[in-house]
């Protein structure tokens, strides 16, 4: 298969992919819901198609966060955050929500606990991500 080397049937390409992409997602959705009126809702997240609806909006946002980092990099100079700060947020978020769920629900303490671990991970994660890839454009810029 010969690489394709002009620019419009490159973008042109990556539009049909975008098309076919909605395309699978909207139908995605459609057979969840189809699943969650005809045999209840809690079925749906049986189903695999959920987990893959779930994978895939995970990782198009990890992947589109390095398209924000560099857009938000060409508006205005960032402002570099210590790495420390970020995971003393995430952990304030963490805590927070652990204790909010111990409050408003009757859950256990392992439970919130947990929850609260869970937040504090997926926060950490995601804004480790943004400052590591700041961090590696700036670095780039400098050289």
């Amino acid at each position: 298969m010969k690489l394709i080397r002009d620019e419009r049937l490159v973008i042109k390409n990556l539009k049909n992919i975008r098309i076919a992409f909605a395309f699978q997602t909207l139908a995605m959705v459609g057979i969840l819901i189809y699943e969650g009126i005809t045999r209840g809702f809690n079925n749906v997240t049986d189903n695999p198609l959920w987990l893959v609806l779930i994978l895939t909006s995970v990782i198009l946002g990890y992947l589109n966060l390095g398209i924000s980092v560099d857009s938000y990099e060409s508006g205005k100079q960032l402002r570099k955050t210590p790495y420390y700060l970020i995971v003393i947020g995430c952990l304030t978020i963490g805590i927070i929500f652990g204790l909010l769920t111990k409050i408003t629900s009757n859950s256990s303490v392992q439970d919130s606990a947990i929850i609260g671990l869970v937040i504090f991970l997926c926060f950490l994660g995601t804004f480790s991500f943004g400052h590591f890839l700041i961090k590696k454009r700036s670095k780039d810029e400098d050289e």
